[in-house]
């Protein structure tokens, strides 16, 4: 490892030590904070890439005292060599493609980003890790094409793209939240074009527990996500892959469909178990593709044991959407005061 930066928290691993070879192509970032355990794991992956070696750096960014990973991944934005960027999660093992899919879609000069998928081989046993991680994968496998967001957890941009927008906002982000998202927004903005390709995947080693996902889906997804739109002016015009209508429907008919048999069994009364019903048929057929891929992919058992879940995933958002907009600090001016401060 060397010092690439003034402050001591800033530590890279390179393996350019002299100048960059004239065939240097991509600059690989990894931001990393206490990843001991997977960082090994996904530097292999990436040695492991089909892509010739001498066409692509690896630039490591110990974030030793926690700013976050947008602060991070500037950090290795400012220090690549190569005129694309791309942007590996330290919990990620790439396929030994991915790197060549993702730098084959610039030879298009209208492309200014690029971002793949988990895969559907979780490595994280127990059925919180598959179900969490498996619910990832899917929203990204069936969005394929032009999109109005961004993932950095395996994705590309163009540096001269990255660094006109603003980067990462590490002022607002200073932990692990929506940072990549709001980045796509204002590459979208800017009318960039991002692509989502399904084709270029990954293998996510996080290992989920239930406490878990709840504090990360309404603190570092939901409420933060909320802000964002709230800021922008586009709470009821939301731009995402998570937040079609199917998935507006799931979010609403969940916490109802809970409530309302909670009032019936408190007042014993026939109207609330019959809302209940009702509302929790509703989230089923909002859920049923995505209960119907986990079937065809784990078994109907996997499938039906996870609708618990998924109820209380998708009564997470609605709490997350309540509170973000009820503790928002940010106006409804919207875009005019959306630009981020570095």
């Amino acid at each position: 490892m060397k010092d690439i930066g003034r402050k001591p928290d800033i530590v890279a691993e390179r393996d350019l030590e002299r100048d960059p070879s004239p065939a240097l192509r991509l600059s690989v970032v990894v931001p990393a904070h206490d990843m001991s355990r997977d960082l090994p794991h996904c530097i292999a992956a990436l040695e492991a890439s089909d892509l010739p070696r001498d066409s692509w750096e690896l630039i490591v960014i110990d974030d030793s005292l926690g700013r976050g990973p947008a602060f991070a991944r500037n950090r290795g934005i400012e220090k690549a060599n190569s005129s694309v960027v791309a942007f590996v999660d330290a919990d990620v093992m790439v396929h030994h493609d991915a790197l060549r899919i993702l730098l084959n879609h610039f030879e298009d000069e209208s492309v200014t980003a690029v971002f793949g998928s988990y895969d559907t081989s979780p490595l994280a046993p127990g059925i919180v890790s598959q179900y969490r991680n498996l619910l990832h994968a899917y929203v990204h496998q069936h969005a394929p094409g032009d999109v109005e967001s961004f993932w950095a957890g395996c994705g590309a941009a163009r540096k001269q793209s990255l660094i006109a927008v603003g980067m990462f906002d590490e002022k607002r982000f200073t932990r692990p939240e929506m940072e990549d998202v709001e980045l796509g927004y204002r590459m979208r903005d800017a009318e960039l074009r991002i692509v989502l390709d399904p084709l270029v995947q990954c293998t996510h080693r996080k290992r989920w527990t239930l406490a878990g996902m709840i504090r990360s889906d309404f603190a570092r997804r939901g409420v933060p996500w909320t802000r964002v739109l709230i800021d922008r002016g586009e709470l009821f015009r939301p731009r995402g892959l998570s937040l079609g209508k199917r998935e507006s429907i799931a979010v609403f008919s969940a916490p109802l469909s809970v409530a309302s048999a909670l009032a019936g069994i408190l007042t014993w009364k026939l109207a609330g178990f019959a809302v209940a019903a009702l509302a929790l048929t509703i989230f089923l057929l909002s859920s049923s593709r995505f209960l119907s891929w986990l079937a065809h992919l784990k078994g109907i058992a996997f499938a039906t044991a996870v609708i618990p879940l998924h109820l209380i995933y998708n009564i997470v958002a609605f709490c997350a959407l309540v509170w973000g907009a009820a503790t928002s600090p940010f106006s409804q001016s919207g875009r005019a005061r959306y630009t981020p401060r570095r």
